[in-house]
């Protein structure tokens, strides 16, 4: 008997369901897509349980006759396309007649349309992929879709679902994403019964790009647009200071198709260059205009990745256009950027803004701000390092060198000076050794949060006066949902209204700047909030902690600052790494010295 069976339909329904249907998210991008196909002017969206419990998409299109509304169900029934010709140049959003019958292989579905003039609606019914059920009803011209107890009949695919909080992100990225590419259609959406944006249809796109910053940053964005013989590019750009730690607020728009491309969004971020710092992401929204034939859509079911025909050169064009639109609107480059805001307590001149900490002592103190393009030297020593340990009463002198004390396996260190505002120098017994001063005070910071975390007492200074921090909906559930992790970080965060948090604490080792920018971090990737999760996202957050609250590349230090620092390390547990795993120090040894200078040639 042979071994090669034919699948069941059932099988084979709910293993296509899984190309199209990852997650809600990807029944929302469905259903709002066919609203748009279908000329919608408005689209309402209600979700229970970030979509677990129930999508319903509501439009005002132009509706299914009965007999089309029991084919939308059957695979591969489209109203898009005809031949394979069709494919070449295909404008809707759908054309391969698989997503409602994919939805409805793993939920409890409900269709209800009628045309404009029909004396009654149609109603179609489906449980898991079943034979539908159509029945004449009352019905408003266009289309309700409800979609209940998604992934009821999969309980594989329910398991490896996010948090309720992460799915619902990703339900209003696609969204706001769809907002975008069509700002003529006015969107409302709610998630039980709380709304999480309304957008006015007035076709003004800059409006509606409001929603992707969503922290009342709209006004500020740069206008962008160039084109060549191929393609044409419109769009808009965010300023350096606005970008954040990942891709999700980027958006790509291709032949009004919303897209995802690594290639294009690498070319955007060459193009921004020296004026992004830290390895973060730019906030744009680009808009491309081609020949259909020069764009393939046809890549994979859920027609978020397309070819492009001339990719270089579209690449190109992208990357000239960001960097003549950030110079033609004077944006500088990020390198005083680099340089945070004084330490807590070290300028009186923050307790003159409007939130201010109450700082009583900070183990290391940093200088003011300098301008940049200054970099601060130090003379070759004329003397004998001073003793070893603390300084000489008075403290040691400016061009002096000192010597730090070696602590277990770090070893003992003669303090030489600092290079390019970036690097201690010091010499050692096994020669010249470089060190990262922002590493190595995060490798510090990290040591004294974690012996802090497993006392349970992080330390935590108030604000004076509390800060705001205006948020989006999704924004909100992901701190309700990790509101115990935060705590147990430091950060006091409490609701204030319908789109604002109110800070009114947050670990001491970190600016007011710095505070509020970690924030906006975890809300993008939120730390874990079910049970247990504390000692696994412990390492991860206490590292962001103490990424944020160290000292940077770029800040000079006087040698009694650099000098505080090298003995602080030394008194680390593991002092030649900070927490992400980048090396504190580097030795340039005897050997390698004398190779250099030719002194051994071998």
């Amino acid at each position: 008997m042979g071994k090669i069976k034919v699948l069941p339909a059932e099988v084979v329904e709910k293993i296509a369901a899984g190309e199209v249907v990852e997650r809600p998210a990807s029944v929302v991008k469905e259903l709002v897509e066919n609203s748009l196909d279908a000329g919608a002017t408005r689209i309402e969206v209600r979700l229970e349980r970030a979509g677990l419990g129930l999508i319903a998409v509501r439009d005002n299109g132009e509706g299914m006759t009965a007999e089309d509304a029991a084919l939308a169900l059957t695979r591969h029934a489209t109203s898009k396309i005809r031949t394979a010709t069709d494919l070449a140049a295909v404008a809707s959003f759908g054309f391969r007649g698989e997503a409602l019958p994919s939805i409805a292989a793993v939920s409890h579905l409900e269709l209800v349309s009628a045309v404009r003039g029909a004396v009654a609606g149609v109603k179609v019914a489906c449980t898991g992929g079943g034979g539908p059920e159509v029945t004449s009803c009352a019905a408003a011209p266009g289309t309700l879709v409800e979609v209940r107890q998604l992934f009821f009949n999969t309980p594989a695919r329910y398991k490896f679902l996010k948090s309720e909080a992460t799915e619902l992100k990703h339900i209003v990225e696609v969204l706001t994403r769809l907002a975008v590419v069509r700002p003529d259609v006015s969107f409302q959406a709610a998630h039980e019964g709380r709304e999480l944006f309304t957008t006015s249809g007035s076709g003004d796109r800059r409006e509606v790009l409001g929603l992707v910053l969503g922290r009342g940053e709209d006004a500020r964005w740069l206008p962008l647009e160039a084109d060549n013989r191929l393609f044409h590019v419109r769009g808009w750009l965010a300023p350096p200071e606005l970008a954040r730690t990942s891709r999700q607020q980027q958006i790509i728009i291709i032949n009004g198709r919303w897209v995802k491309s690594p290639v294009l969004a690498l070319a955007v971020e060459g193009g921004y260059g020296p004026f992004l710092v830290n390895s973060r992401r730019p906030v744009f929204c680009l808009e491309i205009s081609s020949e259909p034939a020069l764009v393939d859509v046809n890549v994979h079911p859920a027609k978020l990745e397309v070819r492009l025909s001339h990719e270089q050169e579209l690449k190109a064009l992208v990357g000239q256009a960001v960097r003549q639109a950030l110079r033609r609107h004077a944006v500088l480059p990020a390198a005083s950027s680099r340089m945070p805001a004084p330490a807590l307590g070290d300028n009186k001149e923050d307790f003159r803004q409007p939130a201010a900490w109450v700082v009583k002592e900070r183990a290391i103190a940093y200088p003011r701000e300098e301008p940049a393009g200054s970099p601060r030297t130090f003379a070759f020593p004329a003397a004998d390092p001073v003793g070893k340990g603390l300084p000489a009463p008075g403290g040691p002198a400016e061009g002096a060198p000192t010597e730090v004390e070696g602590c277990g396996s770090f070893p003992a260190l003669t303090l030489l000076g600092q290079i390019l505002d970036t690097y201690l120098v010091a010499s050692g017994p096994k020669g010249l050794y470089l060190i990262d001063q922002h590493a190595a005070h995060e490798r510090i910071l990290f040591e004294q949060l974690l012996a802090e975390a497993e006392r349970g007492t992080v330390a935590v200074q108030q604000l004076a006066v509390p800060q705001t921090i205006t948020v989006t909906e999704p924004e909100l559930a992901v701190w309700r949902e990790g509101s115990d992790t935060w705590r147990r970080i430091g950060f006091d965060l409490a609701e204030f209204g319908a789109d604002t948090l109110v800070l009114r604490a947050a670990p001491k080792v970190l600016t007011l700047g710095a505070a509020v920018r970690l924030v906006q971090d975890l809300l993008e990737q939120p730390p874990a909030g079910e049970q247990g999760a504390w000692e696994r996202e412990r390492h991860r957050l206490l590292s962001l902690l103490a990424c944020h609250g160290a000292i940077r590349a770029g800040r000079p230090l006087s040698l009694a600052e650099g000098k505080e620092l090298l003995a602080q390390l030394a008194r680390c547990r593991h002092p030649y790494n900070c927490p992400h795993g980048r090396p504190t120090c580097l030795c340039l040894t005897k050997r390698e010295l004398d190779k250099r200078f030719l002194r051994l040639l071998a």
